[in-house]
């Protein structure tokens, strides 16, 4: 009879930034924990507040599952003489302390079948959860007793039971039991796992995150009905759901007169606080203008909110007095002011201030710009004005204070200062994205600029040693080459990654001793991301081996010939030459490391003897000619419709030619139309490294 098994880790306040890894590990080391344990069960839930973690395991087996192990041994010519065992065989069945006569004969070895004994869940489960609880890493932990056992944050309480028994083991310090605490303060019994969630409920604990999140929601937006507010985006639900156990939304006020600041920075001052900004939506123009009214959001039931409110209305008005108070000093005098500031600000020891990162920016802007010439509108003195602002405003107060601000104030205060609106929307885009799928700039300049920015950082932080390992990315150095990526890709920027990444290195402050390491490092850090991103665009694993393997230097092109090569894929003549594609580079390949044949790209027409090498070879040609007129214009897919048409030539090619001919002459020739081909195709992708179900031997 199967039974429910509960793990609660009780803890001081963890981050919410922290939880939704957290769940996620906790599922998957269950079950990977309990597939060694050899522990069946039905199902696993994981449950997650700021100050505990809970794994539920729904009807888990009472005993773990038989294990047989065939071990083999010595051959049975070895083991076994005229049918007497050897000292072979009886050392084998000594070693796993079986009986000699226990000893089987099979496929001409000997082997002994070893059975693991199969003790009950609970003698198993001890061990099972100091694995998972050990197990459970984030970007940062602590020590807090003696043993030095390391966790988010301290660990006070374990409850641990199988059906109604305590599952008994210490973590650090701590010893598991049946009991939970409401808050820390009261300690509660839990008689068995299906009645915790309840049990919590009843308490003004919702343990469930899903219906935490529905009651969350539910309590703010009937705050938002009295006065017809609207939110402007529910991005911060999640993290107010991982900082309350029992979400009680409040509505609160805050005065008039900080409505003359602008709105980014009273929405910020608002969110960082954990509160919902209030908004009135004209239906007509789908704006929204802030109002003076935000969502605050307690951690308990519905009691003392009038006191309540009073202080997260103080707590916000000092807020805004204090922005209020930058604000005002900030725009005494304009931005461009701040940009000398930017000399006293560090960015990083070795690659100097601020200022010095800004001075590197418009160089590598100004040759971007130069190269690209993306767009008409684009004027290289609007570049250098942006480059002059873009990090000016992390020199003002309000930025020291709000660093979600960064960009968006820069963009307020020179709009301030009377500059055009393409510099000021610049400013705030050349930090764009911000996140992975986050919005790509809109301005060419802010384009160019923001990937002069993050290469400039890759480059120099790749430079001093400074690469991201495992899970650890603390400058976010993943998310600024991604970053690269989809701007050339998105917005159709075609540009030599090596020659970019050269010119980032020679702006350095220092001399790069193995600029060679450095440059393929980048390569590789920079090719794995896109693969990610072409995996995200549904091209094929194989597929991006094969773009990958010929060359990738542009990006946008890589680009262009992966969506070609996957979307050529489904016409019936395009695994057939795929497969002639290898069969052609392994004879290249024989041929050379037998130091046969020549590579010679030169074919000689009076040595084609046969029918069908001439085909081929005039085939070729005509096919060639259109390759290099296509390739003009990067259309990828219009070439590899000209390759596939190669099928047929190619075939009869394979099919009547002996290419390794007796005639020394002949043979060079035709490996070298072979090697023509070869180097047409490798212009697109290495098609050798196309999955193809059936390939032909040479």
């Amino acid at each position: 009879m199967s039974k429910d098994v509960l793990l609660e880790i009780g803890t001081e306040e963890i981050p919410a930034r922290y939880l939704p890894n957290a769940v996620e590990q906790l599922k998957t080391l269950a079950a990977n924990e309990l597939k060694s344990a050899r522990l069946d069960y039905k199902k696993i839930t994981v449950w997650a507040t700021l100050r505990r973690l809970v794994l539920l395991i729904d009807d888990i087996s009472e005993q773990q599952a038989l294990l047989e192990t065939e071990i083999a041994g010595p051959t049975e010519e070895v083991a076994f003489i005229n049918g007497e065992p050897t000292p072979a065989a009886i050392g084998f069945a000594k070693k796993y302390n079986v009986d000699i006569a226990k000893l089987i004969v099979k496929n001409g070895k000997v082997w002994i079948t070893k059975k693991e004994p199969s003790l009950k869940t609970e003698n198993v489960l001890p061990e099972v959860f100091v694995k998972i609880i050990s197990s459970l890493s984030f970007q940062k932990s602590m020590v807090w007793e003696n043993s030095q056992f390391r966790f988010v944050r301290p660990i006070r309480w374990i409850l641990a039971i199988y059906d109604r028994k305590i599952i008994k083991f210490q973590i650090a310090d701590v010893k598991s039991s049946n009991y939970t605490y409401i808050r820390y303060f009261k300690k509660i019994k839990v008689s068995e796992p299906k009645k915790y969630e309840t049990l919590l409920r009843n308490k003004s604990i919702i343990v469930n995150q899903s219906d935490r999140l529905t009651a969350l929601k539910k309590s703010v937006y009937s705050q938002l009905e009295n006065i017809c507010g609207v939110l402007q985006t529910e991005e911060i639900f999640d993290t107010i759901n991982n900082l309350v156990e029992f979400p009680t939304a409040i509505l609160c006020k805050f005065d008039e007169k900080f409505l003359h600041l602008p709105e980014e920075v009273i929405i910020n001052t608002i969110k960082k606080q954990n509160n919902f900004a209030v908004f009135e939506e004209n239906k007509n123009t789908k704006t929204k203008k802030v109002l003076t009214y935000f969502v605050a959001v307690k951690d308990g039931i519905s009691t003392n909110l009038d006191t309540i409110k009073e202080g997260y209305e103080k707590v916000i008005s000092a807020r805004l007095e204090d922005a209020e108070f930058y604000f005002r000093n900030d725009t005494k005098t304009k931005l461009e002011t701040k940009v000398e500031k930017l000399k006293g600000i560090v960015f990083q020891e070795k690659l100097g201030t601020l200022y010095d990162k800004n001075v590197r920016i418009q160089k590598l802007s100004n040759w971007l710009s130069l190269l690209l010439s993306i767009s008409p509108s684009l004027h290289l003195s609007n570049v250098e004005r942006i480059c002059l602002l873009c990090k000016a405003d992390l020199a003002t107060e309000m930025v020291s204070e709000f660093p979600e601000l960064q960009g968006i104030y820069g963009k307020i205060c020179v709009l301030k200062d009377g500059e055009n609106k393409t510099i000021a929307d610049a400013i705030e885009q050349h930090w764009w994205p911000i996140n992975y799928d986050a919005k790509l700039p809109e301005i060419p300049e802010a384009s160019i600029i923001s990937i002069a920015d993050k290469i400039d950082t890759l480059v120099g932080d790749f430079s001093l040693g400074i690469i991201p390992t495992g899970s650890a990315d603390p400058y976010g150095l993943r998310r600024f080459a991604f970053g690269i990526i989809r701007i050339a890709i998105e917005q159709k920027l075609s540009f030599s990654l090596r020659e970019l990444m050269i010119q980032a290195i020679s702006n350095l402050p220092f001399k790069v001793d193995d600029r060679i390491k450095i440059l393929s490092q980048l390569d590789e850090f920079i090719k794995q991301r896109l693969s990610t991103y072409l995996k995200e665009k549904n091209i094929l694993p194989d597929e991006i081996d094969a773009v990958f393997s010929s060359r990738l230097d542009d990006i946008l092109d890589t680009y262009n010939r992966a969506v070609a090569v996957n979307s050529i894929r489904s016409q019936p003549d395009f695994e057939p030459i795929a497969t002639s594609f290898k069969r052609i580079s392994n004879i290249l390949k024989q041929a050379e490391k037998s130091e046969v044949g020549s590579r010679k790209l030169e074919v000689k027409e009076d040595l084609l003897k046969e029918p069908e090498e001439k085909e081929l070879y005039k085939k070729f040609l005509d096919t060639k000619n259109k390759i290099n007129n296509l390739l003009k214009n990067g259309d990828y897919t219009a070439i590899l419709d000209e390759f596939v048409s190669l099928r047929k030539p190619i075939d009869s090619f394979f099919d009547k030619i002996l290419i390794m001919d007796k005639n020394e002459k002949i043979k060079n020739n035709r490996l070298s139309l072979l090697l023509n081909i070869y180097s047409q195709f490798i212009k697109i992708a290495d098609f050798s490294k196309i999955v193809v179900e059936k390939i032909s031997a040479i």
